[in-house]
């Protein structure tokens, strides 16, 4: 029987895993399906100013761990509130994911990079993955190129370099954006490819040969570094760099992903290596609760009663949370609140603002913690001594808008592994 079972292996599963498994507990690893982890940008978005308005982009460049506790202090729903006192242990959470991450993802500097999306903003982020962490606004040259394939319609270069620019002018800096168009994918049937077909096809080495030869072409005099779609390799972390070495040494860096996240899968991919790496085993199972207080029952047919267990299901896409009739977590049945009021029948319609800028509370749905990563019941009591939580499955914060979501994850999942790993070895 294993010391720990985490339910979930997306970032906050697997960081959990990990910790549980450095704290020098046995450990498994139950998953039903991919989750949110693969599926967005994979920047590490830790904390951004929430008192700051969109347009003062210097103001998002602040430390971290100082955001976060400004975070903690405006939203007293949010788990970076109830966990306040811990907060301090924020940078040292991070390094244990980027330890575990070393050839995908940078270490954290101690304060947010801003760093170019496809809406043609910029984004205020903790760490990234080494292909992307490099085109921080703040650090690029005066003149850099952006490449737009032909005919791929789900990337706008000239949004992303347009954004840019004007970013640039709101810190004071004047920045030159050219834009490169590449023939690569310039066939009709290239249209219909997926991103991650368009990935894939880089692996094969006489795409990039084809693309170096062609950026060398027509790469304007005096740029000093090309930024390039988030479509760089399906599970290679290098290529970016591979590629800007064959292009006279210029660097080249992927501008973070949208919905359909190449980097998203590279990031579950390696996240999978790790928990491979300190032998930890993954089932593809269900997990329900048990007869027993404590005991998990298995799709599989199988029963465990492990000493500590881990939450981190995520919420509506990685299935944590639902509603079918009524809101629900879906493996212990614990209480869902949002906007502190429980949730059972609620019309949808009463937990959305009008606007678009109101706080959506049925994007902040979830289970409530104690300081100590406990689940929450109805009461305010925790259900159990060792059944633990990690991740979005936890309420109070709405992971896609405000740029706190891997952030939580990160800690909430290393903390709930330390945790788990204390009382199950009991």
């Amino acid at each position: 029987m294993p010391d720990v079972v985490v339910i979930g292996a997306g970032m906050a599963g697997a960081i959990a895993a990990l910790s549980a498994r450095s704290a020098g507990a046995s450990v498994l690893v139950i998953r039903r399906a991919l989750g949110a982890t693969a599926l967005t940008s994979r920047a590490i978005t830790v904390a951004a100013d929430p008192v700051a308005s969109a347009g003062d982009i210097a103001a998002q460049g602040m430390p971290y761990e100082e955001a976060a506790r400004k975070v903690a202090r405006a939203r007293p729903d949010h788990p970076y509130a109830v966990l306040e006192p811990k907060l301090s242990r924020l940078s040292e959470a991070l390094k244990f994911a980027a330890s575990h991450l070393a050839t995908l993802l940078s270490g954290p500097t101690g304060k947010n990079v801003l760093l170019p999306t496809p809406l043609g903003t910029v984004k205020p982020t903790a760490m990234a993955q080494v292909s992307q962490f490099g085109a921080d606004l703040m650090a690029l040259p005066n003149r850099v190129a952006m490449v737009q394939f032909a005919r791929i319609s789900h990337f706008d270069g000239r949004l992303v370099a347009a954004g840019l620019e004007a970013a640039a002018l709101r810190i004071g800096r004047r920045l030159e954006v050219r834009l490169i168009a590449s023939d690569l994918f310039g066939h009709l049937e290239d249209v219909q490819r997926s991103p991650f077909q368009l990935a894939e096809a880089f692996e094969a080495p006489e795409n990039l040969r084809r693309l170096s030869e062609e950026l060398r072409r027509s790469i304007p005099d005096g740029v000093e570094a090309l930024l390039l779609p988030p479509l760089m390799g399906g599970r290679s972390p290098d290529i970016a760099h591979r590629l800007g070495a064959m292009i006279n040494g210029i660097p080249c860096f992927e501008i973070l992903a949208g919905s359909s996240s190449v980097p998203g899968l590279r990031l579950q991919a390696a996240l999978d290596a790790a928990l491979i790496r300190e032998q930890i085993v993954v089932s593809q199972v269900e997990a329900s609760a048990g007869a027993r207080p404590g005991e998990l029952s298995l799709s599989s047919g199988g029963h465990l009663r492990p000493g500590g267990t881990v939450l981190a299901t995520g919420r509506f896409i990685g299935g944590g949370i639902s509603r079918h009739g009524a809101f629900r977590e879906t493996v212990f049945g614990l209480p869902v609140f949002a906007g502190g009021q429980e949730l059972k029948g609620q019309y949808l319609g009463e937990l959305q603002g009008e606007k678009f800028t109101d706080a959506q509370q049925v994007f902040r749905a979830g289970i409530r913690i104690d300081a100590e990563l406990r689940a929450l019941g109805s009461t305010g009591h925790p259900v159990s001594n060792n059944l633990f939580a990690a991740g979005s499955v936890i309420g109070g914060y709405d992971p896609a808008s405000d740029k706190t979501g891997l952030g939580v994850a990160i800690l909430t999942g290393y903390l709930s592994g330390e945790a788990a790993a204390r009382i199950g070895r009991e």
